[in-house]
C-alpha cells in the first residue's frame, strides 16, 4: 500500500512539474521573460535535478533580469518612478545581492515618497486630513531618505496645525463625532496636544452619552407602540455609537419580535414561537411576547354549535312553511323587531318557541371546515333551535382559515339553503364566544374551548354523505362575527 501511494505521489508531482514547464515554454515564445521565469522556477522546485529545465530556468532567469533593469530605466527617464519602482523590486527579487539595482530602487522609492507627500500636503490643505497622514505613513515606510522624512515633517505640521483649528470649529458647530477623530488624528501626530484633546473627549463623551439616550428613549416608545422595525433602527443607532448599555438587549428582542410578526404572515407558527422563545430570553419582556407565544402555540380546540336563530320568514313574509296568517304575522313582526334592537334575549327566544308549530321550518346545519370535515346537525324544528353539536380541530390565534355553516331547511321535496355564514379559526378561538348573522341567519352561536384531543372526532353531526348535489351554493363569506359580551 506504502508503495502506491509513494507511486501516486510521484506521479503527481511530475504531472506539476510538466505543466509549469508548458507553462514556462509558452510564456518564453511570447518573449514573457517574468512569466517564464516563475514557471520554471515551480518547476524546478519539483524536479530539481534536471538538466533541461536548469537551463531553461536560468536562460529566463537572466532575460528576465534584463528586461527588468532596461524597463525600470526607461520609466525614469520619463519620471514614472512607481513603473521604475516595480521594476527594479523584481529586478532585486531575482538577484538580492546587486548593489546597483538596490542603489537604483532606493532613488526610485525616495521619489515615490515624495510624490506621495507632495500628494499629502493638497489633500491636508483640502481637509482631508486622515487620507493625507495615511499617505504620509506609507511615504516613511517607502524611504527613509532625509529629503523624505523632512518633506512628511512639513505634511505632519500642516495636519496638526489646520487640523486642530478645524476640531475647533467642529466643537463649536456642535459636531462632537467629527471633532474628537479629529482631534485624535493630531493628538497621534502631536503628543502636546494632549489636554486639548483630552478636553475634545470630554465633550464627546457627553454628547455620546446623550444621544446613546436619546435613541433609546426613541426605541422605548417605538417598542411600546409594537413598531419593531422602528424600535429595532433606534436602538441600532445607539448600538452605533456605544456598544453595550440598555440598547444592547432591547435591539435583540425587538428583531425577533420583527422576525416574529414576519413568521407568523408566513404562517410559519413554529418558527413564530422560536423568534418569540428568544426574544423573550432577552429578558427584556413586558408580557407581550410571553401573551404572543400563547396565542401563536396550535392547540386543539373544540367548536361548539349551540343554536341557531333564523328569521320567522321569507323575504316576503311567507313563512317557511305552512300558511301565513295573522298571528304569525304579528309574532314574526315584533320577533324580528326586539331581534334588531336587542339581539339574542331570552324574550326573542320566547317569541320564537311561540311561532305556530304549523310554521316551524325542521332546520339542519352543515359544517364545512378547512381542514376538509364536511359535518351536518341532525334537523330539528323551530325557527330557534338548540343544537350542542361539536368538532376538534388545531388552530391558533392567527388562524385565518374560514370555517364555514350553512342552515338547511329540510322538507319532503328536499333541503333549500336559507343562508351561510363563516368565521376565520382564529376569532373563534380569540374570543371563545361568537355570534355570527347573515342572510335569513339572526343569530347562530358558537363557543371554542380548549381540547385534549386531537383533531377530528365530533359529536351531534355527521359525515356529509354524498355531498351535496350539484348546484348547492357554497358557504357564504364575508360576515363578521360577533363577540358575545
Amino acid at each position: 500500500m506504502k508503495r502506491v501511494v509513494l507511486g501516486l505521489f510521484a506521479a503527481v508531482v511530475l504531472h506539476a512539474c510538466a505543466a509549469h514547464e508548458k507553462t514556462g515554454d509558452r510564456a518564453a515564445a511570447v518573449g514573457d521573460w517574468k512569466a517564464a521565469y516563475a514557471s520554471y522556477r515551480q518547476a524546478l522546485t519539483s524536479e530539481p535535478d534536471s538538466p533541461e529545465i536548469k537551463l531553461k530556468f536560468d536562460t529566463a532567469r537572466t532575460k528576465a533580469l534584463q528586461d527588468a533593469q532596461q524597463r525600470a530605466q526607461t520609466c525614469a527617464q520619463v519620471n514614472d518612478w512607481g513603473c521604475a519602482l516595480a521594476e527594479s523590486d523584481f529586478a532585486l527579487s531575482v538577484e538580492p545581492g546587486n548593489a546597483e539595482i538596490a542603489s537604483f530602487r532606493a532613488n526610485a522609492a525616495q521619489q515615490v515618497a515624495m510624490g506621495q507627500l507632495d500628494t499629502a500636503v493638497q489633500q491636508a490643505q483640502q481637509g482631508q486630513y486622515a487620507e493625507a497622514a495615511s499617505l504620509m505613513d506609507r511615504a516613511l515606510q517607502l524611504s527613509p531618505a532625509p529629503e523624505v522624512r523632512t518633506h512628511a515633517e512639513d505634511v505632519r505640521r500642516i495636519i496638526t496645525t489646520q487640523g486642530r483649528a478645524q476640531a475647533d470649529r467642529y466643537l463649536h458647530e456642535g459636531n462632537f463625532i467629527a471633532a474628537h477623530e479629529l482631534a485624535q488624528l493630531v493628538l497621534s501626530l502631536d503628543a502636546s496636544a494632549s489636554a486639548w484633546a483630552q478636553n475634545i473627549a470630554a465633550e464627546y463623551e457627553h454628547f455620546i452619552t446623550e444621544e446613546v439616550e436619546r435613541l433609546s428613549r426613541e426605541g422605548d416608545a417605538a417598542r411600546a407602540q409594537r413598531d419593531w422595525g422602528r424600535a429595532q433602527q433606534s436602538y441600532g443607532a445607539a448600538l452605533s455609537l456605544r456598544q453595550g448599555g440598555r440598547a444592547a438587549p432591547l435591539e435583540a428582542y425587538v428583531r425577533h419580535m420583527a422576525l416574529a410578526d414576519q413568521r407568523i404572515a408566513g404562517r410559519d407558527w413554529n418558527g413564530a414561537a422560536d423568534a418569540y422563545h428568544v426574544a423573550l430570553r432577552t429578558g427584556q419582556d413586558d408580557g407581550y411576547a410571553n401573551h404572543q407565544l400563547e396565542r401563536v402555540q396550535l392547540r386543539p380546540y373544540r367548536v361548539v354549535l349551540r343554536s341557531v336563530l333564523v328569521t320567522p320568514g321569507r323575504p316576503d313574509g311567507r313563512a317557511w312553511v305552512g300558511a301565513s296568517n295573522d298571528i304569525f304575522t304579528r309574532l314574526a313582526n315584533r320577533l324580528t323587531q326586539t331581534a334588531r334592537q336587542r339581539g339574542m334575549t331570552d324574550l326573542v327566544k320566547d317569541l320564537a318557541m311561540s311561532i305556530p308549530h304549523e310554521n316551524r321550518p325542521r332546520l339542519r346545519i352543515e359544517v364545512h371546515h378547512p381542514d376538509g370535515m364536511h359535518l351536518t346537525t341532525q334537523g330539528r324544528d323551530g325557527i330557534y333551535t338548540a343544537y350542542d353539536a361539536e368538532f376538534v380541530a388545531v388552530a391558533n390565534a392567527f388562524d385565518d382559515r374560514r370555517v364555514g355553516f350553512q342552515v338547511y331547511m329540510d322538507g319532503p321535496n328536499g333541503s333549500e339553503l336559507l343562508g351561510s355564514v363563516d368565521v376565520p379559526m382564529r376569532e373563534l378561538v380569540e374570543h371563545r364566544e361568537v355570534s355570527l348573522e347573515g342572510r335569513s341567519v339572526i343569530a347562530l352561536m358558537l363557543s371554542t374551548g380548549g381540547d385534549g384531543r386531537q383533531p377530528g372526532p365530533y359529536a351531534g353531526m355527521a359525515h356529509v354523505l354524498p355531498p351535496p348535489p350539484p348546484g348547492t351554493p357554497p358557504p357564504g363569506r364575508g360576515h363578521a362575527a360577533t363577540p358575545i359580551p
